[in-house]
């Protein structure tokens, strides 16, 4: 009989390989951090102090320098799995589009050769635009019309002068000067909302050739 107990895992405490699974430069640098929890859940416009009330507090070098770099693993697996996923999904896009192609062009070309005998057919009934038959039906319906502007200067530039009805006058709001008279020369518009947009956090490795003394940091 086959188990079919299953077996819950802690995604922020996964557990000990030792034989596959190699030590993160954080736990390398920064061994006495390794018990922090994970994952901290923070929303967007959460207070700092709320978020970290009874939580790890970054106040000194080395702690800094653990958290940029916990930080930086995150961000790889996070684009590494992107890339594992991105992979995949192209895979299957093209095992998909391979896989229609005979039945694509079953559907074509029997269509092809029924539209004449359907069309017929249903010409000949009063109201209804549907042929029903045993294994199916078969409609005509009207398809949109279809229209595509091929060169839109000459066929502006014509209407503009025979018949300015088919053309469409836009009016946009500058939001350049918009921004600069309601942020700069605090001039309120109405209809209008404007903030200065806050500095945000961003967390980049350094280049090879300026990394600092991990001693003189710990101190």
């Amino acid at each position: 009989m086959l188990n079919t107990e299953c077996y819950a895992v802690s995604a922020a405490q996964p557990p000990e390989d030792t034989t596959h699974t190699l030590p993160t430069m954080p736990n390398i640098l920064f061994p006495d951090f390794s018990t922090i929890q994970f994952p901290i859940s923070v929303s967007p416009g959460t207070d700092a102090d709320a978020a970290t009330a009874g939580q790890f507090t970054v106040d000194n070098a080395s702690k800094a320098s653990w958290a940029i770099a916990t930080i930086l693993e995150a961000e790889e697996r996070i684009a590494q799995r992107k890339a594992l996923a991105d992979e995949y999904k192209a895979r299957l896009d093209a095992w998909l589009s391979s896989s229609n192609i005979q039945d694509n062009n079953t559907v074509s070309y029997i269509t092809f050769l029924l539209e004449p005998y359907a069309r017929d057919e249903i010409s000949k009934l009063h109201k209804s635009k549907t042929l029903s038959l045993p294994t199916g039906t078969a409609s005509l319906r009207k398809l949109p019309d279809r229209l595509e502007i091929t060169d839109n200067d000459i066929a502006l530039a014509y209407c503009e002068t025979e018949h300015p009805e088919a053309v469409i006058i836009k009016k946009e709001l500058n939001k350049s000067i918009i921004k600069d008279l309601i942020l700069k020369q605090t001039e309120p518009i109405p209809g209008i909302c404007a903030e200065l947009g806050p500095d945000k956090l961003y967390i980049k490795p350094l280049k090879i050739g300026k990394i600092p003394d991990i001693t003189q940091i710990a101190a």
